[in-house]
């Protein structure tokens, strides 16, 4: 078993996994969803002020909110990300290409 930031499979009905895959030409992974998601963080903060100050500021307001790979994207007065993790299995699959691939475990 293993934490992980995200998972295609585990937020049924999310478009952004096939999205990424129709865009970049091949599946996308953890690493990928996290750098859309920061991304989306930084063009919302900036929207609100597009100065170096103004954007940290925007990030960690209280209201602050964007729209990621995972759904929703909030941060706690510390500073990290308001996330859920997901916890994943090794199993047997095809999609990695190695006969085993990571997949979540049922609720």
């Amino acid at each position: 078993m293993l934490s992980v930031a995200w998972h295609p499979q585990s937020f049924p009905g999310n478009p952004f996994p096939n999205n990424a895959t129709k865009l970049w030409g091949g599946a996308v992974n953890w690493r990928t969803a996290i750098a859309y998601d920061a991304m989306q963080a930084i063009l919302q903060g900036l929207r609100q002020d597009s100065s170096r100050a103004g954007l940290q500021k925007a990030l960690s307001s209280q209201g602050f909110a964007a729209q990621g790979a995972s759904g929703e994207i909030r941060f706690l007065p510390s500073g990290d990300r308001e996330a859920p993790t997901v916890l994943v299995r090794v199993a047997p699959g095809t999609g990695s290409g190695t006969g085993y691939d990571f997949v979540p475990l049922s609720p």
